[in-house]
C-alpha cells in the first residue's frame, strides 16, 4: 500500500480553520505533511484510532483527536480497509469499485471484420491493511513455533526422567516420540523463520506426531506429578503450534 492523498486537518476540540495537508499511507504508517512539504509527523497505523463520521475521519493520535477530510474519501477508506463507513462514504466506495469493474462492450458479431475483443485492463484496488500484513501468512510463524518446540522438548526431557510413566501400549516409553515431534517442529519453525514460503509441511508433520503421542498416552498416564504436568505442557505446545499453523493458512488464503 502506497497512497498519496491531499486533505485538511483540524483539532476536534476547537473550530479553528483547517490546515491543508498531504497524506501518505505506507505499508504500516500514516504521514501528514504541510502543504509546503514540511512533515508534521509519522505514526504507525496500529497506534492510530480511525473512525468514519459524517464530518470526516476522526483520528486519535497520541491521545489527541483530530478530524481529517480528504479530496478522495473513498480511496482513503479502501486503502485503510475501513469496514464501518457512513452511508455517504459507503456509496462513494461502491462507486469507486464500480468504476474499476470491467466495462461492458457491445460488439456486432455479425460483422466479419470484428474479431475477439480483449477485456479492458483494470487496475486492482489497493490491498487492505490486513491483506498486506497477511499476504505471506502469519508474520512470526517461525519464531513462535520454535518457542513452542523448545517448550515441548523440555517437557519431553521431564517425561524421559519418568521412564515409562508416559507410555504407549506394552509400556513403550513415549518420550522418544515426544522429542521427535519437538525436533520436527523446531526444524519447520527454523525453516519458516528463514523463508516464509517454506517450513509449513514440517510444522504440520511435527503437530501430527505430537497429536499421535497425546492420543495414545493420555489415558495411560500413571504419574500425576511433575511427569503428568510435562504431558500437559507438551499438549499445550502442540495445540498452540496447530493454532499458529491454522492462522497462517487462513492468512495466505485471505479467509
Amino acid at each position: 500500500m502506497n497512497t498519496q492523498i491531499s486533505g485538511a486537518v483540524r483539532m476536534a476540540s476547537d473550530t479553528a480553520q483547517s490546515v491543508m495537508v498531504k497524506i501518505h499511507l505506507a505499508e504500516e504508517t500514516i504521514t501528514l505533511a504541510a502543504a509546503n512539504g514540511v512533515e508534521i509527523g509519522t505514526w504507525p497505523l496500529e497506534e492510530v484510532g480511525i473512525a468514519s463520521k459524517p464530518d470526516g475521519f476522526h483520528l486519535r493520535i497520541e491521545g489527541e483527536e483530530i478530524i481529517l477530510t480528504t479530496d478522495d474519501d473513498a480511496r482513503f477508506a479502501v486503502a485503510l480497509g475501513i469496514t464501518t463507513p457512513t452511508s455517504r462514504l459507503a456509496r462513494m466506495m461502491a462507486k469507486l469499485r464500480d468504476e474499476t469493474a470491467d466495462a461492458s462492450v457491445v460488439v456486432d458479431l455479425t460483422d466479419p471484420a470484428v474479431g475477439p475483443v480483449p477485456p479492458p485492463e483494470v487496475e486492482p484496488l489497493p490491498p487492505t491493511r490486513r491483506q498486506s500484513r497477511m499476504a505471506d501468512g502469519l508474520p512470526y510463524l517461525g519464531p513462535l513455533v520454535i518457542a513452542a518446540a523448545v517448550i515441548a522438548f523440555l517437557a519431553s526431557v521431564v517425561a524421559a526422567t519418568g521412564g515409562s510413566a508416559i507410555s504407549f501400549a506394552a509400556d513403550i516409553p513415549a518420550w522418544p516420540a515426544m522429542m521427535a515431534a519437538s525436533l520436527v517442529l523446531a526444524a519447520g519453525g527454523f525453516t519458516a523463520f528463514q523463508d516464509p514460503h517454506h517450513g509449513r509441511a514440517s510444522i504440520g508433520a511435527g503437530i501430527a506426531i505430537g497429536l499421535i503421542v497425546i492420543l495414545f498416552t493420555a489415558g495411560r498416564l500413571i504419574d500425576t506429578g511433575l511427569v503428568g504436568e510435562a504431558l500437559l505442557t507438551f499438549t499445550l505446545a502442540v495445540v498452540a503450534s496447530g493454532v499458529l499453523l491454522a492462522v497462517d493458512t487462513a492468512g495466505r488464503n485471505d479467509l
